[in-house]
């Protein structure tokens, strides 16, 4: 006997209830044809050899073999639809008698998650063919597969495995299968989901469709009356991390195999909150969460003070780097800011082997600092060794050892006040190396390189990742295929160009240096400052950040000054701070040079610009003198000094230029 009330409650799912298309679709599998999405329709041939693969792809046979495709016509069956009822069962028993167990021409047909959810397609059958002895073989055959624990393998493919066995054994009343079921779901969930609500596949996408399926799982264990597992209560704090994953764009942040994916579909007012521009729901407490599963999302606000859609979020990505549908991105950064995602990963390509697929999925594809002669070990984690969350900074310090015989570490500070981001790698090799510091644009934004690092622009926006170290060549890749750089998913099997902007430099001790953000001089002035002559990326964040970062800018500190090229040379000094003093310039040459000195001691030099302007960090300097040049040539060098007695910074308030200093 066979529990056909069983068979009909189990049925629930998006591939397993009614749909606006079901109709269509019917007519068209009566009709011998075909369409498995992503994939081009197909018509069937009038007599089937399961072997069929009629565009290559792995994913194609694999959707084939589950034989869910036939859940139109059994839900028509059920509804009166003799045509589809015939259909469905014709097919059904095509399979069964092509496809003994383990003995199969296709070795599509007995794999991980095609027979768990095949076992599910050929109970709800069973509504419409009734209790015949070829399907009532067959689902027995399934709940003994299923049963093996040498069949049933890792991730989400297990899970549809194990929900296999649980309905097949709910419909064929086998207590010990069932059992045996709800054991493993049990611990599969504690093993899927951690205290924190994060799953275990590494990728955002897959974050949210295990989340449905296990709410369906939790479902299926309701209807039959069994207790849900102990650990269950973690899928409760799942959408509030996806709601962290969600960037200000209403889309989960391209981490591992995620391409354009949304949680509107999950009933919970975090979802709603990030999906509609915070027109719904409610947003989370935290603007920054660290979890442990290696997910760090930073963002500027819920959209109180400047649009949802235009505050800047950024994620980083830390932990093992060999989850089921993640990346090798340890460390790697996402970065939208403005309604634009400025810097992106690669995203889902295809499932099975594909030189596109293999970058996709590599370190090269992400925003990392890559050894392009060297091959990184996935099985390796890259670590977060130090975390810090204040009003004013969010500060993270990774440790990567995937390179045998490196040492990459890198920090990330986002500075709250000012809106931007620093980025510090250090390089550590035995021997000497060449190495790359990658920014992967979003695709429609254009990196153009510049002395003072990379202007990234879409339409009538722009970014800027500023260089704070000097010194180091740079360009801008783009659809380059040998290597293989810069390329995005654009769908399945599809791909576009997009822009790498990239900063080399080679030996056994190196340090790239960005601030990524709007083009801020004064910023970048203090951090090249700080981190001239200092490797080291690991000091406490008040050594690596000036204090004047720390604080709120003051008036005026984003604006750059306005030139009149007067014939003499003149100079301001504007206390903004008090251990910061901003130097203005302005002349009739093409070039500025600022020189500051403590007494007769040089301190910074700070090579010729076209920039008429510089920041300094004066902590520390007891006679702090700047000397200031501007020329076009040689020939027409103009120099004026300027000294810590023209700002007396102890009394000055922040942003206040003094008449007293300016010189000719």
């Amino acid at each position: 006997m066979v529990n056909l009330r069983a068979a009909e409650r189990q049925a629930l799912g998006t591939h397993f209830v009614a749909g606006p298309q079901d109709e269509e679709l019917v007519a068209k599998l009566c009709g011998g044809e075909l369409t498995l999405p992503p994939h081009k329709k197909w018509q069937l041939p009038e007599e089937l050899s399961w072997t069929e693969d009629p565009f290559s792809d792995n994913n194609w046979q694999f959707q084939y073999h589950m034989l869910r495709w036939l859940d139109p016509l059994r839900r028509a069956g059920q509804n009166g639809n003799a045509q589809a009822a015939e259909t469905w069962e014709r097919y059904a028993r095509s399979w069964i008698e092509s496809n003994p167990p383990g003995n199969s021409k296709s070795r599509w047909a007995w794999i991980d998650m095609t027979d768990g959810i095949r076992a599910m397609e050929l109970c709800h059958g069973l509504c419409v063919v009734g209790e015949q002895d070829w399907l009532v073989r067959s689902l027995e055959q399934h709940r003994d597969w299923l049963s093996d624990p040498a069949h049933i393998k890792h991730g989400n493919h297990g899970l549809h495995q194990t929900l296999g066995l649980f309905v097949v054994s709910a419909v064929l009343e086998d207590q010990a299968g069932l059992d045996l079921a709800v054991d493993w779901l049990g611990s599969r969930l504690r093993d899927a989901w951690d205290e924190q609500g994060v799953n275990e596949e590494g990728s955002l996408a897959y974050h949210r469709m295990n989340y449905l399926w296990w709410q369906e799982a939790m479902t299926r264990l309701d209807l039959e009356g069994i207790d849900r597992p102990e650990g269950a209560q973690r899928l409760q704090l799942a959408p509030e991390e996806m709601a962290h994953a969600t960037s200000p764009l209403g889309r989960l942040a391209r981490i591992g195999d995620t391409n354009a994916a949304s949680i509107r579909d999950i009933d919970h007012p975090y979802a709603d909150f990030v999906t509609s521009g915070g027109t719904r729901g409610a947003a989370p407490a935290k603007t920054t969460a660290i979890y442990d599963r290696g997910y760090a999302y930073i963002r500027s606000g819920w959209g109180q003070d400047r649009p949802f859609a235009e505050e800047t979020y950024l994620t980083v990505v830390f932990g093992p780097q060999d989850k089921v549908h993640g990346h090798v991105d340890g460390g790697s950064l996402t970065y939208c800011s403005q309604g634009v995602q400025w810097l992106h990963d690669a995203g889902r390509y295809y499932y099975g082997r594909h030189a596109m697929q293999d970058y996709m999925k590599s370190r090269a594809a992400h925003s990392l600092v890559v050894l392009p002669e060297r091959t990184p070990d996935k099985s390796r984690t890259v670590e977060l060794i130090h975390s810090q969350v204040t009003e004013d900074l969010t500060d993270l310090l990774l440790s990567d050892r995937c390179y045998e015989g490196v040492s990459i570490t890198r920090r990330v500070v986002y500075l709250r006040h000012w809106d931007l981001t620093v980025v510090l790698d250090r390089v550590e090799s035995v021997e000497p190396v060449q190495a790359e510091q990658r920014w992967h644009c979003g695709r429609h934004v254009s990196a153009t390189a510049l002395s003072t690092g990379f202007a990234l622009s879409h339409q009538d926006s722009t970014f800027h990742v500023s260089a704070l170290t000097r010194g180091q060549r740079k360009d801008v890749r783009s659809g380059e295929k040998k290597p293989m750089v810069g390329w995005t998913a654009t769908g399945w099997r599809r791909s576009a160009p997009v822009d790498v902007a990239t900063v080399y430099d080679g030996g056994t001790d190196l340090v790239f240096g960005a601030l990524l953000g709007t083009w801020t001089p004064m910023a970048v002035d203090l951090l090249t400052q700080q981190l001239t002559g200092s490797s080291d990326v690991t000091v406490a964040v008040h050594e690596l950040i000036p204090a004047a970062l720390l604080r709120a800018p003051w008036p005026g500190a984003r604006a750059a000054s306005s030139r009149r090229r007067p014939s003499a040379l003149e100079v301001s000094a504007e206390v903004v701070g008090s251990d910061t003093v901003r130097i203005v310039a302005d002349g009739p040459g093409r070039y500025f040079a600022f020189d500051l000195y403590d007494g007769k001691q040089p301190v910074q030099r700070v090579p010729w610009l076209s920039r008429g302007e510089q920041t300094f960090d004066l902590s520390g300097i007891a006679d702090p003198r700047l000397s200031v040049k501007n020329r076009t040539t040689p020939a027409d060098l103009q120099q004026v000094s300027v000294t810590g007695s023209d700002w007396p910074i102890e009394t000055a308030s922040p942003g206040t230029a003094r008449p007293s200093d300016r010189r000719r």
